[in-house]
């Protein structure tokens, strides 16, 4: 079946407490991916952020994001009072700074009547007892120690000292109980919510980063399954080599996988976070697939990318045991950038749909679109989070280049070039064709642009307005829905 979906991530929901959340915005986007015949909602990580807010490098690859806690449904519920909600906020970028000074305190209110779901809540934490617990703990030593990355932490809670987890697990048991409930709040809110995207015929569309961030409870309460040196700071750290764009490469800093101890471990990590995801989405994007057949080694302390060197992967015994634990999952790899032949082995092998991107399709001129199509089993898109708007990348196209997208697309001097070139990728006999929301509304970098790569700050603040939801919008996706 070929499908189109649309790319927008739960923050970028139209809010009025700071960034989108699982609340009554979301339920309407629902309804309008619905009216337009659209039925892939794609999102991103939806794991805690921390510093930079980039949902790529979360605290936990299994929790959610409490800033995504609607807190209208919670006064609904009875958890909170009035009084308890923020302060509405006019803005149409996310304030993630503001919504971290309201929400912990909001959600320490909610907790106070926990006893309203009890069994519910009992429930929850025996089924996902196997990572909430270090979780509840992680977070509750994060506060108590000043936001610390757990690398500088005392070492009794570093390196994980039975008795100091003890005491901790005594002295601060309702801040942990705290933390639990909070995750149950978000579970709750956002099972809801795909319950009511499924019921329309509306699959969810996750996306999963290869790697965890080095200060994430993942690493804390894993160290065997990282490349950890004793004193468990990273061996080697991921990033990509350098290239055309950037001579230093990219130092992206995450550690890297202990494979051959995750291979003798039967891939059991991975499999309870692929287990975890589908419980979550009914389609799966994995981040950077090709590190799964060869990934980039950078020495642990380099001040750039040069002198990694690349090394082999785990290859296809790591999908052999998930698809032998998730024989009906859907997955989604993200085969971009730097490929060579295990890459495409690799994919074959498993049989997932890659990505095409259309504005990476141009290369230096002499490599175009193909006008007779892209594989079936692939995913085209327009563009992605760390892409340009389509309209940004129309505009800074070249003389040349602009001719050969004016002629592939039927671009005429009156035409809106962003729906032409969206019209182009719903032509295409891809298995799906996704399309950020900010493209469909033509928006230019300036007032769309979700991710630049290798910018630490000042990203993932894109706000849609309620307005950008139009009857006419519905008409023109529906007039343009694939065959």
């Amino acid at each position: 079946m070929k499908e189109s979906g649309i790319l927008l991530h739960v923050s970028s929901l139209p809010g009025k407490y700071g960034c989108g959340t699982f609340g009554k915005p979301a339920y309407d986007f629902i309804d309008f991916l619905s009216k337009s015949g659209v039925k892939l909602w794609q999102i991103l990580p939806l794991g805690p952020t921390s510093y930079g807010d980039s949902p790529y490098s979360a605290l936990s690859a299994f929790a959610l994001n409490p800033y995504f806690i609607d807190p209208d449904m919670l006064l609904e519920e009875g958890l909170i009072g009035k009084e308890d909600l923020p302060p509405v906020r006019n803005t149409n970028k996310c304030e993630f700074e503001n919504i971290c000074n309201y929400v912990f305190i909001m959600l320490h209110k909610a907790f106070e009547k926990m006893y309203l779901y009890k069994d519910e809540f009992e429930a929850f934490t025996n089924d996902n007892k196997d990572w909430l617990d270090d979780y509840a703990i992680y977070m509750v030593l994060k506060n108590e120690q000043e936001e610390k990355a757990w690398y500088d932490w005392y070492n009794d809670f570093k390196y994980r000292n039975p008795s100091s987890l003890d005491w901790v697990k005594g002295e601060y048991y309702n801040k942990i109980l705290e933390y639990k409930f909070i995750q149950f709040i978000a579970f709750k809110q956002w099972c809801a919510l795909k319950k009511y995207a499924n019921k329309k015929h509306i699959k969810i569309v996750g996306d999963m980063p290869i790697y965890c961030a080095y200060d994430s409870v993942d690493v804390w309460s894993n160290p065997a399954q990282f490349e950890l040196n004793p004193n468990l700071t990273p061996v080697n750290v991921a990033g990509c080599p350098p290239d055309y764009f950037n001579s230093d490469g990219q130092l992206w800093g995450n550690p890297l996988y202990n494979w051959e101890y995750m291979k003798h471990d039967k891939y059991s990590w991975w499999i309870k976070r692929v287990k975890h995801s589908f419980k979550l989405f009914d389609i799966l994007r994995i981040d950077h697939f090709r590190g799964f057949a060869g990934y980039y080694s950078i020495p642990y302390g380099m001040p750039n990318a040069r002198n990694g060197v690349w090394v082999k992967g785990p290859g296809y015994s790591l999908f052999k045991a998930i698809n032998k634990e998730c024989p009906n999952a859907e997955i989604i790899a993200e085969n971009l950038g730097f490929l060579t032949p295990d890459v495409n082995k690799l994919l074959k092998d498993c049989g997932y749909p890659g990505m095409n991107i259309f504005q990476f399709e141009l290369g230096d001129l002499k490599k175009v679109p193909l006008k007779k199509g892209y594989p079936e089993n692939n995913v085209f898109y327009t563009g992605t989070h760390d892409n340009q708007t389509i309209m940004s990348f129309y505009y800074e196209l070249s003389y040349e280049a602009k001719k050969i997208v004016d002629k592939l697309c039927d671009i005429k001097f009156k035409d809106k070039p962003n729906l032409k070139m969206i019209e182009f990728a719903m032509k295409q006999n891809s298995k799906y064709v996704i399309v950020p929301l900010q493209d469909y509304l033509g928006l230019t970098d300036f007032d769309g642009r979700m991710n630049i790569p290798a910018t630490p700050t000042g990203n993932w603040r894109y706000m849609a307005r309620k307005t950008d939801f139009s009857k006419d919008l519905i008409d023109y996706i529906k007039s343009i829905k694939r065959s």
